[in-house]
């Protein structure tokens, strides 16, 4: 400050520009006047740094032993506020002289500028010799040997630490975290990993200044994942704004105190400026705990307005209010196939393409478990009952959730109850409250909303498991129709893991039950191929001893036979159709085992008087078909589980020939009857000359057609007739005969209507028919075909009920579009696209109802077919999304069978009692 300058025109020594040396020489200056409150340096160098501040302590001492000269006040007001004439002084006393003048006179301003200028003569001239030197140096520290030796003394603080180590520690501590997740994915792949996650993270939450916000999901759901993408984003902002506290990490069970004290612990201040705080895992402490916390985060960010928390937590830990809960979306399957094939370093990364394995690709946790097996096994073909399993095993003895032994009691009887009413539970009726509570510490459980569910779909299956084998739940009420496709997987658990001996049991419950149960539970626990491991061959002679006596009946003969007892049982009236019957029985079989191959000749009537014989020489019958209706040779089937997959092998071919041939019944009134008959009715007139048919067919002169082709057939067992590439046999013939005493009046008409275009006659087929003609009756074809859907399933498949994937989404209703070739020019016919879906507006039974535009019509939905079939949920057997497109021919036959056909050996398909895809060509 100047001297002789008004208070109220000081002019503090922070607004001058000092050259390098003159504030060297000023710093030496004002700590050798020792000038109050000047302990923090302004300047710092190296030993000669140390020589002039102990130069200018000893011209201090020497001054003011000598009295010092006297001070000349006469200056011009320009000498006075020049840089020369100003007192060095810290901040603190600058601002306070400034603020309050008059506490400072001119004589005393006066007198500390005499006292500044005297010991700066005074040190101008001495000098030390290098041993005075080298006792200074000794003696003296810098701010850095100052801090280390604070630091052992002293209590750490984050104070201690500068901005840039704060910021380094950050960005350590954030890919530690980080590594930590995917301790579990092999050391090679992490970095590839934690590339990937970063390229595919999604939007960042929003947390406001001044706000609480909760992530709130189930176990392996990404809750940290998502926390920490925010706090990165935070940590970014702190690099590049000095004015943003570093964001801090709290884990939940290390709060020992308030979360205001651990913020200000972690930050070594107030927080005054925006920074931003994650609480993770509420849900690892008490909800006592977990419900003061956020309580103290609410209080938090009030007392400092530019704090944002956010906690992550499981369901039901801690009270969140609805505007404060930020929900974890599941992720895509898509997006969970991407990461598996990152963690594996494999592109072409296939699992099973069923419903619950689907499931395991939404959430992170599952998804780094999953790679762990199929990366331990090596095995990526690995069934889906396994992955399920050992997922749920591997994940449990990784969490190790402690519960009382009334909690674990009570988790199978949990997942019973939400598999028998297909979803959630309500807690009230569920446990007492404090059941509830001891369900949900162990994380295994979600009490959400007033309801219970598992948070991971693979529990369920694991602790149902734990129900059929305890005896909560019967095996016969999780094989109902109804009940399967939830019980399926806990079902293939309890067969898989139960002894030879009650398996066996097992599978004679679940044909009786439901077919399509056993038939799926077979697959899913079928020994790999070429794993089987066949019992020894019988030496020669012994093993094919013949005779009638049963007791040399091979006991693989008898779990054969009664293999296919059970299986045709479970099909009720199809099963006759599928297996010769005699009086209402299966015929009997005349058996042979030898060098371990298993012959089984089915018997004419008569011929044998036991159901199984064994007999000495099948293979060498002069004439068999005199005897037997047919003769088959097999590996003996040894091994679990065997004799049911051959029984049911034998069934399902059997069946595959049935539907080629499109003959199953239906009742008299069904679409499928009405196309059957005027297709067999117009081959028999027509005899290959279609033109000669018209759209009416008089029943009196079918019937007498149908007369001849009867008494030409009356010796044969079997006759068939062909005219150009259609045939029809007896079987057809009779039926035809039969169904025609349920036609009303005199006529058999044609399902369809005619060609509404045939003047002049036009190039092509296809266009006889208007677009408008052509949407009428594509609409017909399928509702015909879903009713007829229906009426094979009803009738055919009773026991399968829910497994068949189109008729448990019943009642359905048709969306879809006609197009007609643009181009009348081009021989390609029309096309449909549609999609079945859902209709909560019909009851079962309803007539399905169809809408079909023309693709030029301008009313057309702008949204796509796909748009809206996404939004339907999927079943057990069927995935939603299935916009199908065929060819329409509205002069073919039998579209609509073809079509009903088709869906239904789909769904057969997907529970085993088809080996392969049946095709339909017309």
């Amino acid at each position: 400050m100047g001297a002789d300058v008004p208070p109220a025109s000081r002019t503090p020594l922070r607004h001058a520009e000092p050259t390098d040396s003159t504030i060297k020489e000023l710093y030496a200056t004002a700590l050798a006047c020792g000038i109050p409150g000047c302990g923090e340096p302004l300047y710092r160098e190296n030993p000669a740094t140390g020589q002039r501040l102990l130069n200018s302590r000893i011209a201090h001492i020497h001054a003011r032993s000598q009295g010092g000269p006297r001070w000349d006040p006469a200056m011009s007001e320009k000498d006075n506020r020049s840089f020369g004439n100003l007192i060095l002084l810290c901040e603190r006393h600058a601002s306070e002289i400034d603020a309050t003048p008059d506490d400072y006179p001119a004589d005393v301003l006066r007198t500390w500028k005499a006292a500044q200028v005297e010991a700066r003569s005074c040190a101008q001239g001495l000098s030390l010799s290098d041993a005075e030197v080298t006792q200074a140096a000794a003696v003296s520290f810098s701010m850095d040997d100052l801090m280390e030796r604070l630091s052992a003394v002293m209590p750490f603080t984050p104070r201690l630490r500068s901005r840039q180590e704060g910021l380094d520690l950050a960005l350590r501590s954030c890919r530690a975290r980080s590594r930590v997740r995917l301790r579990s994915t092999p050391a090679d792949r992490v970095h590839a990993v934690l590339v990937w996650m970063a390229e595919h993270a999604g939007p960042v939450v929003t947390v406001p200044e001044g706000a609480l916000r909760v992530l709130v999901a189930p176990m392996g759901a990404g809750k940290s994942e998502e926390a920490e993408h925010w706090w990165s984003q935070g940590l970014t902002h702190a690099w590049s704004d000095p004015e943003i506290d570093i964001p801090l990490w709290l884990e939940a069970r290390e709060i020992t105190s308030t979360l205001a004290q651990a913020v200000q612990d972690a930050l070594g201040n107030d927080p005054v400026r925006t920074c931003r705080v994650v609480v993770d895992n509420l849900d690892a402490v008490s909800p006592r705990q977990a419900d003061q916390l956020l309580c103290d985060a609410r209080q938090l960010v009030l007392v400092w307005p530019r704090v944002s928390v956010l906690a992550t937590t499981r369901p039901g830990a801690g009270s969140v209010e609805d505007d404060e809960r930020l929900p974890v979306p599941p992720w895509s399957s898509r997006r969970g196939l991407e990461l598996l094939r990152t963690v594996l370093g494999e592109d072409h990364v296939r699992v099973p393409d069923r419903h619950e394995t689907r499931h395991l690709l939404t959430s992170p946790l599952q998804i780094h478990a999953l790679a762990g097996r199929l990366r331990a096994g090596g095995d990526t073909q690995v069934s889906a009952r396994e992955l399920l399993s050992e997922l749920a095993a591997s994940i449990l003895q990784r969490e190790r959730p402690q519960a009382l032994p009334e909690v674990w009691e009570a988790l199978p009887r949990l997942a019973a109850r939400i598999l028998d009413q297909h979803g959630p539970v309500h807690a009230s009726s569920f446990a007492p409250q404090h059941l509830v509570w001891e369900l949900e510490k162990t994380g295994l459980v979600v009490h959400d909303g007033g309801l219970l569910r598992f948070a991971l779909p693979l529990f369920e299956q694991h602790f149902a498991a734990q129900a059929l084998r305890e005896g909560h739940t019967p095996l016969e009420s999780a094989a109902a129709p109804q009940s399967f496709p939830d019980w399926r997987y806990a079902i293939a658990f309890v067969v898989a893991a139960a002894p030879d001996e009650d398996a066996e049991a097992f599978m004679r419950t679940l044909t009786h039950t439901n077919p399509a149960a056993a038939s799926w539970v077979l697959d899913e626990i079928a020994t790999t191929h070429g794993e089987r491991h066949p019992s020894p061959a019988a030496p020669a002679g012994k093993a094919s001893a013949g005779g009638d006596d049963p007791q040399q009946v091979p006991a693989v003969a008898h779990r054969l036979r009664e293999a296919t007892l059970c299986w045709l049982a479970g099909l009720e009236a199809l099963g006759p159709l599928l297996a010769r019957h005699e009086q209402g029985r299966l015929i009997p079989w005349a058996v042979q085992l030898g060098h371990d191959w298993l012959t089984v000749a089915q018997a004419r009537p008569g011929v044998l008087d036991e159901d199984l014989v064994a007999w000495a020489d099948l293979a060498s019958l002069p004439h068999p078909l005199t005897q037997f209706h047919h003769r088959t040779s097999f590996p003996a089937p040894h091994g679990r589980l065997a004799c049911w997959e051959r029984a049911r092998s034998q069934l399902r071919q059997a069946l595959a020939d049935r539907l080629r041939q499109r003959t199953l019944p239906v009742a008299p009134t069904s679409p499928l009857a009405t196309e059957r008959a005027w297709f067999l009715a117009r081959q028999i007139m027509a005899k290959g000359h279609y033109a000669r048919v018209g759209q009416h067919i008089r029943l009196s002169d079918l019937q007498a057609e149908l007369d001849i082709l009867k008494d030409q057939s009356a010796t044969y067992v079997r006759a068939s007739w062909q005219w150009g590439s259609r045939k029809v046999d007896s079987d057809d013939v009779r039926w035809l005969s039969t169904h025609l005493h349920h036609v009303q009046g005199d006529t058999l008409a044609s399902p369809r209507p005619p060609a509404d275009r045939i003047s002049p006659p036009p190039r092509f087929f296809w266009q006889t028919y208007s677009p408008a003609l052509t949407r009428s009756i594509t609409a017909d074809v399928l509702r015909d075909a879903l009713i007829g859907y229906r009426d094979l399933v009803e009738l055919n498949f009773p026991r399968f009920g829910a497994a068949l994937g189109l008729y448990s989404v019943f009642p359905i209703h048709i969306e879809g579009l006609v197009a007609m070739p643009p181009d009348e020019s081009q021989s390609q016919p029309a096309t449909v696209t549609y999609a079945l879906r859902p209709d909560a507006t019909s009851a079962p039974q309803d007539q399905p109802t169809v809408d079909l535009r023309l693709s030029d019509e301008s009313d057309f939905p702008e949204e796509s077919l796909w748009s809206k079939v996404r939004e339907d949920r999927s079943t057990a057997f069927r995935v939603p999304g299935m916009v199908q497109e065929e060819a329409l021919l509205p002069y073919h036959d039998r579209q609509a069978t073809n079509l009903a056909y088709s869906w239904l050996a789909r769904d057969l398909k997907a529970v085993g009692w088809l080996e392969r895809a049946v095709t339909f060509p017309e």
